[in-house]
């Protein structure tokens, strides 16, 4: 009896070990050029950036996919947000090794896909940002696309996400084609905090929908403990003299804390 007590314990410190944490995430940027068609004009890169990296520096989230954001404004970011490095558009945390990065592809025209193959406290993992076009036959053979590029790149058959926005709601093609094969945080997690749809267009008012058009998945080893949808807002002083209340971009961030 007491062999099998002492091997339940050894078992027990053994996964603790071995298990990973990580806080991992998605978050389209909206781009100064995409900006100009939504909001009251005043919405302006040059003041969200202030508040978009201190919401993440609060967060700390280990990886975060951007989607919709330029060279230039990916620079800003890792600028202010001292702690991560960036691997194309996919930010982590400096405490993370890259181990190798790159572009999936043969991707259809007007969809986007990167990688990166991290390792943290001698765990691997990889992380395939995408960014699909909002054109439905385009977006479902970007994610058949990827599908196959996973295959390719991770023939270690290492524990992936799959992060970004898909061009569409989860009545489309692209995504009934990943969650036949990835989980979708949203569904498995045991604790979700996601009221909304994750599109509100810098409109605080409107009368949004429950439509996600960003995600993260997982691969079927990965187990998920919380998701959540980040509706953090800042407030700009008018001409009037009068306070505003903004969002940081046209979509919310959209973050799933998971176990390798």
């Amino acid at each position: 009896m007491k062999k099998i007590f002492l091997f339940i314990i050894i078992s027990m410190i053994t996964f603790c070990v071995s298990a990973q944490n990580l806080y991992i995430g998605s978050f389209y940027v909206t781009t100064q050029d995409e900006e100009k068609l939504y909001g009251d004009g005043n919405d302006k890169w040059t003041t969200r950036r202030t508040y978009i990296c201190d919401m993440f520096n609060f967060e700390q989230p280990d990886v975060l996919g951007l989607q919709s954001a330029t060279s230039s404004q990916i620079s800003n970011m890792v600028l202010r947000m001292s702690s991560y490095a960036a691997a194309g558009d996919i930010l982590y945390k400096k405490t993370i090794e890259l181990a190798d990065s790159g572009h999936v592809s043969d991707m259809p025209e007007g969809s986007t896909c990167s990688w990166a193959k991290l390792q943290k406290d001698g765990s691997t993992f990889y992380v395939f940002n995408v960014f699909f076009s909002t054109d439905n036959s385009i977006a479902t053979t970007s994610a058949t696309r990827v599908i196959a590029a996973i295959s390719e790149i991770n023939t270690e058959n290492l524990p992936f996400f799959i992060v970004g926005n898909l061009g569409g709601n989860e009545k489309k093609n692209a995504y009934t084609r990943l969650n036949a094969r990835y989980y979708d945080c949203y569904r498995k997690a045991s604790v979700i905090s996601a009221e909304y749809g994750t599109v509100n267009n810098f409109d605080l008012a409107a009368n949004h929908s429950a439509d996600r058009f960003d995600f993260v998945f997982t691969s079927k080893t990965v187990t998920t403990q919380a998701y959540g949808q980040l509706q953090y807002a800042y407030y700009t002083k008018e001409s009037d003299g009068s306070y505003k209340r903004r969002l940081p971009s046209t979509h919310f961030p959209v973050m799933a804390k998971v176990t390798l």
